[in-house]
């Protein structure tokens, strides 16, 4: 299928590419430009007169012109701070407006900022937590009789709403370590000409941290644009690379390279075909070859869920609870949070006082497989490994389980970060690629995204550091500040739900998109689980008496009885 779709859709290695995304338009130089949100700051007045803080005030606001090389902003700097500032280096997001003083010292000036969160030169995007201030340091001189500013740190400021109009959130993919989906890293870029080069260049220079080691890229380390640009004429996109990519390339690893640049151009508007060349002649792929596999995208999960019902195991679809043909009584364990692999073949669940975890399937005998301490609820990879998290002291342990394991067979993988983290829930993507974590450290609620690094059979070793999801927000959103975040589950490839209770027992359910801030959900009295299908809207919170699913921002009630109902995964 991966063949057919680069022999039908290229003509000479071009691959054809589809779909819209932020604001960009097209462009004769190839790249995205923005036109809706174009915004041009004003330089230093022509007049002179203007106050070492007014100076600064303007540097500032001047961070919104990305045009020529931020060269306004420049006009607020020295003849030499204006050669060396580097104004892609990191970009600081800030809520209140900047708070400009004298340096306690009286050496120059102190800016304060409220951080929202950062931007670093990868487009890597980190969230700060609510009330986080930093103080950058700046002087001035008089140049030519007009205050300058001769030393100010690299990178631009801000505010949340600039940031919204001049950055754009593009999803770069890499291959998962079986080459069988694709795996999203969130970047922010800003929205001018160039784009489509930037896009190339971030994917080159490889995964962002947290999934260093987790997944896969087609194109060797150290390979590189030949030059600074990915022109794009009439939607068709060349990207020219340094001769060393095709150094000892097979042709399904060059027909991967092919499929790679698709993916991650595929979503800038202005580009409908990609083609592949270095030193500007096209690239030959080869022969077409049965091991090139298609990956897969943002998986589907189905429309069945499972649950818990009259203490027994039943699917749960179209908002009936249906018998599950072959499958053995559990009564006895008392079954909680149950969980399905994709293929309905596998069924995991823990006993009354997660205590233990049990398999089973249609015509399997249960077994128990695992044993330990608040046993997090079971998730089932796509290549059917099952997961839970014990607690171990002050601490967790991440436990997996092969398919058709025993007891004997359960794996206690090294996490080290996990020592002093307790863990309360534990989701593997639908990709197998990231683990979503709910977790508890030092009193306060995290929700984290590592990356499962596996050998070459597959088998997962170790957990990556991972990355840190904002879960609060400020007053005015809706989402309480104080909170303690409860259940959280995979709703895409880059979006999550989950349910957090504020100090005085509200839950609300709220968005998380991977690199973003968190979108609230309208509160629902009592909510004590959560399970998503596909999309936002295919989102279901539980009560002690009944299952709601999201309409709009709302919720109607869709069954009552069921327990701990999920879908696969």
């Amino acid at each position: 299928m991966a063949m057919a779709v680069l022999a039908v859709l290229s003509g000479c290695s071009s691959i054809p590419t589809t779909g819209p995304v932020g604001t960009a338009s097209a462009h004769s130089d190839g790249n995205a430009l923005v036109d809706t949100f174009a915004l041009a700051p004003r330089g230093p007045s022509e007049t002179g007169g203007e106050t070492p803080e007014e100076i600064l005030q303007g540097f500032i606001t001047a961070g919104t012109g990305a045009a020529d090389d931020y060269s306004v902003a420049r006009e607020f700097l020295t003849g030499a701070a204006a050669e060396t500032w580097n104004p892609t280096e990191r970009v600081l997001i800030y809520g209140a407006d900047p708070n400009i003083v004298p340096a306690a010292d009286g050496n120059g000036y102190s800016i304060r900022l409220e951080v929202v969160g950062s931007v670093d030169n990868r487009g890597i995007r980190t969230d700060r937590a609510s009330g986080t201030t930093e103080t950058l340091s700046a002087k001035l001189e008089q140049e030519d009789g007009q205050w300058r500013i001769s030393s100010v740190p690299n990178g631009i400021m801000v505010s949340e709403v600039s940031f919204s109009l001049l950055f754009l959130s593009h999803n770069l993919y890499f291959y998962s370590s079986s080459y069988d989906f694709w795996v999203p890293d969130t970047r922010w870029f800003v929205q001018k000409s160039g784009i489509a080069a930037n896009v190339v260049k971030a994917m080159l220079e490889g995964p962002a941290p947290y999934l260093q080691g987790a997944v896969s890229s087609a194109f060797p380390a150290g390979t590189s644009l030949a030059r600074d640009a990915v022109p794009v004429v009439s939607g068709a996109a060349t990207v020219d690379l340094s001769a060393d990519v095709l150094q000892d390339s097979s042709d399904l690893n060059r027909q991967q390279m092919a499929l790679q640049l698709r993916q991650n151009l595929g979503n800038l508007n202005n580009v409908n075909s990609v083609t592949m060349t270095v030193n500007q002649r096209s690239v030959d792929l080869g022969k077409e070859s049965g091991e090139l596999i298609e990956p897969v995208a943002d998986p589907e999960v189905g429309g069945t869920q499972i649950a818990a019902y009259g203490n027994e195991l039943v699917y749960f679809k179209d908002g009936q609870p249906q018998l599950i043909d072959g499958i053995p009584s559990v009564a006895e364990h008392g079954p909680r949070d149950p969980a399905l692999s994709l293929d309905l073949a596998t069924i995991a669940f823990l006993n009354g006082d997660r205590s233990a975890l049990f398999l089973t399937g249609p015509n399997q005998d249960v077994r128990r497989v695992a044993t330990g301490s608040s046993l997090t609820p079971p998730s089932i990879d796509p290549g059917r490994w099952t997961w839970t998290a014990s607690q171990t002291g002050t601490g967790s342990s991440i436990l997996a389980l092969p398919p058709g394991g025993t007891s004997e067979n359960v794996l206690s993988l090294p996490v080290p970060w996990l020592a002093e983290t307790s863990i309360s829930e534990l989701r593997i993507s639908r990709d197998g690629t990231r683990a979503l974590l709910v977790a508890t450290q030092g009193g306060r609620s995290q929700v984290l995204v590592a990356g499962i690094v596996r050998d070459a059979d597959g088998v997962p070793r170790t957990l990556t550091t991972p990355l840190e999801l904002a879960v609060t927000a400020d007053p005015g959103s809706g989402i309480p500040v104080a909170v303690s975040v409860d259940r959280a589950k995979w709703v895409s490839e880059d979006s999550i739900a989950a349910v957090q209770t504020s100090a005085d027992g509200e839950a609300t359910p709220f968005i998380l998109n991977l690199g973003a801030g968190p979108e609230p959900l309208a509160a629902l009295t009592g909510i004590t689980g959560l399970s998503a299908g596909k999309g936002e809207q295919d989102i279901y919170v539980h009560t002690q008496s009944a299952v709601y699913k999201r309409m709009g921002n709302s919720w109607y009630e869709v069954a009552a009885g069921l327990t701990d109902p999920a879908f696969p995964g």
